[in-house]
């Protein structure tokens, strides 16, 4: 009981309605289509069930479907409340499970200054980058292919937003201390994976640890 009132706690600025939901899944289906097959769109709903997506065209992109849970990236943005700052966020660099170059843009669904969701446009441009790319080679010109690191990983489970985060910070796993065990729930909680619906029983196992002990430290991170 106590777990499940922790848990709700963490969600319950988060609220997306019905009618809210049915609008945006079906803005989902329209740009989908007339966008075309190079272009995935994705409807996050952030609410305290567990965010996950409710709506997805063109999925072969990142090989997501509904119910998937968020990237690290959007959880990261949510958990620092990137939202407050901006309306969206534009032209981002991502990358899928099969290494494909994707350019992101995120459109936060807001009321007032509690985050409800978020629309995401994935769009995959390879295509016409090895076609350009072509054509420069045989005018023997400078690939226009500049180089970015991806800060978006599509398709992650939460075990890998897990194993990410704790590698990110260089922690090892292995014979961890109690101090050791709060300093990764600590990063863990800072990248915002426990708006995961069902990420404390994942935590607590990859930890090795009870889930009792994921909310103790939960605890002590959201009194300070």
């Amino acid at each position: 009981m106590f777990c499940n009132y922790f848990a709700k706690k963490a969600f319950e600025r988060f609220k997306m309605n019905t009618i809210l939901k049915d609008r945006y899944k079906k803005l989902v289906h329209f740009l989908g289509r007339v966008l075309g097959e190079n272009y995935e769109v994705v409807l996050h709903d952030i609410s305290d069930d567990g965010s996950s997506v409710i709506a997805i065209e063109n999925s072969h992109i990142s090989g997501r479907s509904v119910n998937s849970p968020l990237t690290g990236f959007a959880l990261e943005l949510i958990q620092n409340k990137k939202y407050l700052e901006s309306d969206y966020l534009i032209n981002y660099k991502a990358k899928t499970k099969q290494n494909l170059k994707i350019n992101g843009s995120t459109f936060f669904i807001k009321d007032g200054d509690k985050i409800e969701g978020m629309l995401c446009i994935n769009y995959d441009g390879t295509k016409f980058e090895k076609l350009s790319n072509e054509i420069l080679r045989l005018g023997n010109l400078v690939s226009l292919d500049a180089k970015q690191d991806a800060i978006e990983q599509l398709s992650q489970s939460v075990e890998e937003i897990i194993v990410d985060t704790l590698e990110r910070y260089n922690l090892n796993i292995e014979n961890l201390k109690p101090k050791d065990r709060a300093k990764c729930i600590k990063m863990l909680y800072k990248s915002g994976i426990f708006n995961i619906k069902g990420a404390i029983p994942k935590v607590a196992k990859y930890l090795n640890i009870s889930e009792p002990s994921v909310y103790r430290y939960l605890q002590k991170n959201q009194k300070k």
